[in-house]
């Protein structure tokens, strides 16, 4: 099984150019403490929506509905479509807006000032802050074969996000559902009268048929899949103990809204390559169709620190004193336009973060149990 190019899986990959319909101004998101994901009681809304100049709402996921709220039914949705590069001016409409600022010339207000002096980040439409497709270009040329390659690897199953919601009403509305986030392991094939996942032998992390060399079947992304994921995103392998979590995401009008807790580790690991994602202020929003069995687009947007993308690097195989390092660190002083922390910018504070929106798409999954998986690779030892 194909497991190299896994690296930026999470949040480096997207497949469909985002529908800016699909998200409405407005309302609240909740919130989410770093220490504690339990995000508890619902929040109330934020009020007013800025606007850009022209009178453009900035982009937000969409307000907390006031429906009712009690339900037991689960959703389990896998997120995979690896769409890499955001050519033209496909990003525009790829992410959300950070920093409530709409920074659509370079005299525009900003959160904070870049450490280089090439100019400001100009966002997208209606606020977008995604200055990640602007870093990509140095990503491609470091791995030209990471875009078609991490695709390969998420169809088959390997590195799927994949998000548990409990307490589902069942309703186009739900003014709060549970939110588990998770990766996969490997995932297979099932049948829509299975009750369990089919037994499996795992061998150097790939699922196997008990007693043979024969690999199982690859996901068929039916509805019918069933997935094995990492032990390690639930703590000492309690399942009613993920490590990250919203138990106050929401759905409004079809929409999910998760808060994700503020740089909690997200870790994609492959044979040889790997990284951990961690960032700040962000959020998960996708639609759901009529069915709720498909979940598309699924964006993600949020800050990433420029020191934690330069302390993952070298699960890249990009190590300090090297030509590709120094250039991805020039990069980023050219890139970074927000502060990790919102609410810290000003006029002479420098910025610190690169923001990030990127999309997904999601079908319905099962989930077969826990494995183990790869351990973080260090390509710098």
């Amino acid at each position: 099984m194909l497991r190299t190019g896994l690296p930026l899986l999470l949040l480096l990959a997207g497949c469909k150019v985002f529908d800016a319909s699909l998200i409405e101004p407005g309302g609240d998101a909740g919130m989410t403490d770093a220490a504690t994901p339990d995000t508890g009681s619902p929040q109330p809304d934020a009020g007013p929506v800025p606007t850009c100049p022209d009178g453009t709402p900035l982009r937000r996921p969409p307000a907390r509905p006031t429906s009712a709220d009690s339900g037991d039914q689960q959703l389990v949705m896998g997120l995979r479509d690896i769409r890499l590069r955001q050519t033209s001016e496909a990003w525009r409409d790829i992410g959300l807006d950070l920093d409530g600022l709409c920074t659509n010339t370079a005299l525009s207000d900003v959160e904070c000032q870049p450490p280089s002096d090439v100019g400001v980040q100009i966002d997208g439409n209606a606020g977008i802050d995604n200055a990640f497709h602007s870093l990509f270009d140095v990503i491609d040329l470091v791995f030209p074969s990471l875009a078609s390659t991490a695709g390969m690897v998420s169809a088959e199953g390997v590195g799927v996000v994949v998000l548990q919601i409990d307490g589902w009403n069942g309703m186009d509305d739900d003014a709060q559902v549970d939110v588990r986030l998770t990766q996969s392991v490997a995932g297979t094939s099932g049948g829509a009268d299975d009750e369990a996942a089919p037994p499996v032998e795992f061998v150097n992390y790939e699922p196997f048929a008990p007693g043979t060399t024969t690999p199982l079947d690859p996901p068929a992304w039916d509805g019918n899949d069933w997935l094995w994921v990492r032990e390690e995103t639930f703590f000492m392998g309690d399942t009613e103990r993920p490590r990250v979590r919203d138990t106050n995401a929401y759905i409004a009008n079809r929409q999910l809204v998760m808060r994700l807790p503020d740089r909690a580790e997200i870790i994609f690991a492959g044979e040889d390559q790997g990284i951990n994602v961690q960032l700040t202020d962000a959020y998960v929003v996708g639609t759901f169709d009529e069915t709720f069995t498909r979940l598309s687009p699924v964006t993600v947007a949020g800050r990433w620190s420029v020191l934690d993308l330069l302390e993952t690097a070298s699960s890249v195989n990009i190590c300090s004193g090297d030509t590709e390092y120094d250039i991805l660190q020039r990069k980023l002083d050219e890139v970074a336009d927000v502060r990790a922390t919102p609410g810290t910018g000003g006029p002479t504070a420098t910025c610190d973060a690169v923001s990030i929106g990127v999309t997904f798409e999601g079908y319905r999954v099962r989930i077969a149990g826990l494995e183990p998986g790869n351990p973080l690779p260090d390509g710098c030892e």
